[in-house]
């Protein structure tokens, strides 16, 4: 697959988006502090704040390298500063054609549009680019923001199911849904 335009640093209204680098660990080390959310990560928490930054950002340069999917560093334009994770990969859940998009933002920056802005940018460089056909979300049953997001998107919610011994709801966005969503 030709990752070459998910992978070129692109803009939006107030944020651009680029790979992470290994440097970028340092910032990301803020996510974890005062999170109330990451109890939906299914993350292990008793590791070190460095630790689970550096493993979270190493696992997307790993990603780049083998040419898959991989979250993208979310930066205020305004600042340069790394507010957040977002892009996708291809898990269990996926179908051929279909890929999981993954969203992750510090706590000061919530409440503030950036979700919204930066899954619009993104599912929009998918499927202007036929990268692919459709694009999964899963969430944890009690996560709340995150079904919020989905509905402004136009994510369909299809199921509730089991992961990892905890319930999840699986969404789908398919292009089609996606440009008729954009014109209403």
């Amino acid at each position: 697959m030709d990752l070459f335009h998910y992978y070129q640093p692109f803009f939006s209204q107030r944020l651009y988006y680029r790979k992470l680098t290994i440097e970028d660990s340092i910032s990301w080390t803020a996510f974890y502090h005062h999170n109330p959310n990451l109890k939906y990560l299914n993350i292990d928490l008793n590791r070190p704040v460095e630790v689970m930054a550096t493993a979270w950002i190493q696992a997307q340069i790993d990603r780049y390298e083998q040419n898959e999917f991989g979250q993208l560093g979310m930066f205020l334009q305004s600042t340069d500063e790394l507010i957040g994770t977002i892009g996708f990969k291809i898990s269990d859940f996926c179908l051929p054609g279909e890929i999981e998009k993954l969203t992750s933002i510090k706590p000061p920056f919530w409440r503030q549009g950036f979700g919204t802005e930066a899954s619009q940018a993104v599912i929009n460089t998918i499927f202007e680019h036929h990268l692919a056909k459709a694009i999964i979300g899963i969430r944890h049953i009690d996560n709340q923001g995150t079904a919020n997001l989905w509905a402004r998107l136009g994510f369909q919610e299809l199921e509730t199911i089991h992961q990892i011994g905890r319930l999840v709801v699986k969404a789908r966005l398919t292009a089609q849904k996606w440009e008729t969503h954009r014109r209403e």
